[in-house]
């Protein structure tokens, strides 16, 4: 065979493997090359140091976030039934997911998981607790992962299924389960719940709860801060929109592990450019301040690797001001008053939330995903969000993602340029299907 015609078939296969692969594609695209990355370009200057809530409004937020915050510990704590805790059961046995390795689960393993659960026990604890470490909060009593097949458009790393979320250090929890084993405890929160290994939770007791729950509060306005003893030895990792217990002006409690097990406190420094008292006041400067903090982050499914997603994204960010978020986007969307656009057609859409939408006030949500309406440009609606990626279809009908990857500033048409989009639905104009005005939340 000649050297060239060798060449050819070759190259051939390349394309033909090649093809055969999920396509996912890295470049920017053009909402971000036009729209200003920075959250001070949406700021009305002439308002930007005015508060969006009456003080008295921002206090009924702040004191219903202390009350959500804190409510693991009070003994009126009813908690969720065993059908909400354990409903990943059926899920498990009845999907094929894969592993680490991108190869079936077997079902061996599914059902020790499962075993490890001792769901025939539940409740088999129930008492207060602390974090005494940030980490990830798991769907089961186990590390690995479990994919949907990467085969499939936007599956695979990071949408692992097993992880619900990811809680903070020193933070208040109550104990609904023992694993089976002991290496695991199945843990609540108002806003989540799941299993976290038990090195990394502690009993508290009354004396603890009273020390705790009488102090003011600090909350972290930047990421990646570190918490240090008197010696400089790091104690705790916090980050922007994590709540510390105040101890003195220029330190907080940290949780740490003591006698009989049992949590005590111990007093960190925290940088003074770190922290706020909480909560800060609510204004679009203070907003796009923060907010500016959070943009070109990369998007993290469930926190797993320290980051957020869309819906992490607003709950830090609003927790700086004392609003309690639910920790998924379907939770979000029920929060204020919600505004149905299912029944708007779409190319009226944008100029419907333009009329009725308050920038730093409002979400957009649409089924899995949710962002913040912070205004205008060039006159379209504009929002900040973390996003993973915009649906896309080649020319043999084979789905994939444009990869955005992370938190950005867009309009509601990004990758409208695109000659793959997948149209209509790769559009989120098609999409959102309502606006939450976080003015119209209940007083508490």
């Amino acid at each position: 065979m000649c050297k060239w015609l060798w060449n050819l078939i070759v190259l051939m296969i390349a394309m033909f493997v090649a093809s055969c692969e999920t396509q996912v594609e890295h470049e920017e695209l053009l909402d971000l090359q036009i729209l200003p990355q920075h959250l001070t370009a949406y700021v009305v200057k002439d308002t930007a140091e005015d508060a969006l809530l009456p003080a008295k409004r921002q206090k009924q937020w702040s004191d219903d976030y202390r009350r959500r915050f804190l409510a693991p510990w009070q003994d009126s704590w009813e908690g969720r039934t065993g059908h909400q805790l354990f409903h990943i059961r059926k899920w498990l046995l009845n999907n094929q997911v894969f592993g680490s390795n991108y190869r079936p689960i077997p079902m061996q393993i599914r059902q020790q998981w499962l075993l490890l659960c001792a769901e025939g026990e539940f409740p088999n604890a129930d008492y207060p607790a602390i974090t005494l470490r940030a980490s990830s909060v798991r769907g089961l009593p186990t590390r690995q992962p479990a994919f949907y097949d990467v085969k499939r458009a936007g599956e695979g790393f990071p949408f692992d299924y097993l992880q619900n979320s990811s809680i903070q250090a020193s933070m208040p929890v109550r104990v609904r389960q023992h694993s089976a084993d002991g290496g695991w405890l199945l843990v609540e929160t108002d806003a989540m719940f799941g299993w976290i290994p038990a090195t990394d939770v502690a009993p508290v007791d009354q004396a603890f709860i009273q020390q705790y729950t009488t102090s003011a509060w600090s909350v972290v306005i930047r990421d990646d801060v570190l918490l240090t003893g008197p010696s400089g030895e790091v104690l705790a990792t916090a980050a922007l929109g994590s709540i510390w217990a105040k101890a003195t002006p220029d330190k907080v409690w940290v949780a740490m592990r003591g006698d009989k097990g049992r949590a005590r406190l111990r007093l960190a420094l925290m940088p003074a450019e770190a922290s706020q008292p909480f909560p800060l006041l609510l204004t679009p400067a203070h907003m796009a301040e923060l907010g500016n903090r959070m943009l070109g982050k990369p998007y993290d499914w469930g926190g797993q690797l320290g980051g957020r997603d869309c819906s992490a994204t607003l709950q830090d960010l609003f927790a700086c001001f004392g609003l309690y978020l639910p920790r998924n986007s379907a939770g979000q969307a029920k929060v204020g008053k919600s505004l149905n656009l299912k029944h708007i057609p779409a190319k009226e859409r944008e100029r419907f939330i333009m009329s009725q939408a308050e920038p730093w006030l409002s979400l957009a949500y649409m089924p899995g995903h949710i962002m913040l309406y912070v205004g205008i440009f060039k006159d379209q609606p504009v929002f900040l969000h973390t996003i993973w990626g915009i649906k896309t279809k080649d020319r043999h009908a084979r789905m994939g993602r444009h990869l955005v990857g992370q938190t950005v500033i867009t309009g509601l048409r990004p990758g409208d340029e695109l000659s793959n989009l997948m149209r209509p639905e790769g559009l989120l104009l098609e999409r959102v299907e309502g606006m939450v005005l976080l003015r119209g939340i209940a007083e508490p």
